[in-house]
């Protein structure tokens, strides 16, 4: 399919060919029902709505649009005098208001938008005759202020920027070419951290567009539809790719292709916290502006039709917050339009809160810490434990007297609709015995040597582990040790334990050093020999003393 747009930066006719965009316009009408595929219509949509909403001061398309705290922001873009735009307005749903804040310091079309730490990242796009930019500008909506950072190092426009995880994805688009019409799609990828505010590069995009609607689901970017120049006219051709970018893996998959070949329509995706999971595409440009609204469901990898826009359009923008989609401005064929209208998708309100049981873990513990999220607000929420009754909680809470062994836990939340969400179920131990310590030396008595062997076991594995020598400071252990040069006299050994839950133990032992008495050996050896000797001497003496008998 071709659609020539060269009379128009991205491809909005001028006012002197009004009368070929309406005969554009008729024969779309009677040729889009056959070219499109049969997608069925979606039983959803016979429940979404539209309603419509203040509409923005200024009318325009090519912008960019992001949410921060609930707020919409419409940046820059173009108008009816093909001007690029400055222009920064805020959009506020609860009250059906608009703002003017600070404008963008570089005027631009067809650049992207992405939000990280509730700041607003504007990047690439276009300035005065098609020149392409790769300016990053910052802006604070809490201080209506705005910072320069690192540029893209490949200056492009008409492309989207996605937020996921740490980094902003900034994939594809149309960039210079020396070669008239001037102007190509590229297969860029290129990830800014605005940590680092630094620029890496991905892998390339497989089929290089333009002009694609972009949506995130998990850690996974939809780019659907686009359009690239034709290398013999320089016209637009349309596709209805459904390209998918894994940003843990840095790999690209296929989806289901859209319905039919489409460029410059708008996309986002439903979070499933108040409404089911999945990606809006809503008009875009195939033989003329379309209202269609297709619907994909990422887990079937199918495609609906669902309600209709009640305003043609393509270049337009698209924003969810909690799950109500606000469609915003664009170009209906004929003029730049400032029409803002809501979107409540089909099941909107039916979704359960989400829970997730964030501690205890899979393991064990002593006292046992609850802690959970959820997605949005609750009227009620309670646990069970082990299967018994539900027990109101309105706060993370610690458990403690747990009974020995296993046990698991589930915790319920109610929403003011009466939707039921369940958590995960997370099964864990208790364990409340203190580790059991077997003092095996010294033992209870008196050693001649200085050096003593301190040997013991364990009933269980420890994380913590020390002793302490007559009161003195605790130094840790690791295994069986020697203690040496102990001085003599009494001591007192405590070796203290504490397992990987808290429990702790300790043991206690009293023992002596009492050296061998090696002199009062030598004393007592010396004394027997003197008296040994005296007595030998006395003996002699008193033998040779006794007068001798002359026998008769």
């Amino acid at each position: 399919m071709l659609l020539n747009l060269n009379n128009k930066k991205y491809g909005c006719a001028p006012i002197t060919k009004h009368i070929q965009i309406l005969m554009i316009f008729i024969i779309a009408l009677i040729i889009l029902p056959i070219i499109s595929p049969s997608y069925p219509v979606s039983a959803e949509a016979s429940v979404s709505s539209w309603t419509a909403m203040k509409p923005m001061p200024t009318a325009r398309g090519d912008f960019g649009v992001a949410v921060v705290a609930g707020k919409i922001y419409v940046m820059g873009g173009t108008n009816e005098t093909s001007e690029t735009l400055s222009i920064v307005e805020e959009y506020n749903p609860s009250t059906n208001e608009w703002i003017t804040k600070a404008p963008m310091p570089t005027p631009r079309s067809g650049l992207a938008l992405a939000v990280y730490n509730g700041k607003i990242y504007a990047i690439g796009g276009t300035v005065g005759n098609n020149v392409y930019v790769g300016n990053n500008e910052m802006f604070d909506p809490v201080t209506n202020s705005w910072e320069t950072k690192a540029s893209m190092p490949t200056p492009r426009a008409g492309l989207c920027a996605n937020a996921v995880n740490e980094g902003i994805y900034l994939i594809g688009g149309e960039r210079y070419s020396s070669v008239a019409p001037f102007r190509v799609e590229t297969d860029v990828n290129e990830v800014y951290n605005p940590v680092a505010d630094s620029w890496t590069t991905k892998s390339p995009l497989p089929n290089a567009i333009e002009g694609y609607g972009s949506a995130v689901v998990g850690d996974k970017i939809y780019l659907i539809g686009g359009s690239k120049r034709a290398a013999s006219t320089g016209n637009s051709i349309l596709v209805g790719d459904n390209q998918v970018y894994d940003v843990q893996t840095d790999q690209w998959t296929s989806a289901r292709a859209f319905p039919f070949a489409v460029s410059w329509g708008a996309a986002v995706a439903t979070l499933g916290y108040l409404a089911p999971q999945r990606i809006y595409h809503f008009g875009g440009s195939s033989v003329g502006s379309l209202n269609r609204t297709e619907m994909f469901n990422p887990i079937a990898n199918s495609w609906s039709t669902v309600e209709p826009m009640p305003t043609l359009r393509e270049r337009l923008g698209v924003v969810a917050i909690n799950d109500i989609l606000y469609v915003i401005g664009g170009f209906d064929g004929t003029d730049w339009v400032s029409t803002v209208e809501q979107f409540k998708p089909a099941g909107y309100g039916t979704m359960p809160p989400v829970v997730q049981i964030t501690s205890p873990e899979n393991k064990t513990y002593a006292d046992v810490p609850l802690v959970f999220a959820t997605n949005r607000g609750t009227v009620w929420m309670g646990y069970s434990l082990d299967g018994q009754a539900n027990v109101t909680l309105d706060k993370p809470i610690t458990l403690t007297g747990l009974s020995q062994g296993s046990h698991r836990i589930v915790i319920f939340a109610n929403d003011s609709a009466g939707n039921m969400g369940v958590s995960n179920t997370v099964y864990f131990s208790v364990d409340t015995i203190a580790p059991i310590i077997i003092i095996l030396s010294p033992a209870n008595q008196s050693y001649s040597s200085t050096d003593i062997e301190l040997t013991f076991t364990l009933d269980k594995p420890v994380s913590a582990l020390a002793y302490s020598l007559d009161g003195a400071e605790t130094i840790a252990l690791s295994g069986n040790v020697t203690l040496p040069a102990l001085p003599h006299g009494g001591h007192r050994l405590t070796i203290y334990a504490t397992d990987e839950v808290g429990n702790s133990s300790e043991k206690t032992v009293y023992f002596s050093i009492e050296p061998f008495p090696f002199v009062l050996v030598v004393a007592v050896v010396v004394i027997i020999i003197i008296v040994v000797a005296t007595a030998y001497l006395l003996y002699k003496h008193l033998k040779n003393a006794k007068p001798k008998t002359t026998p008769p």
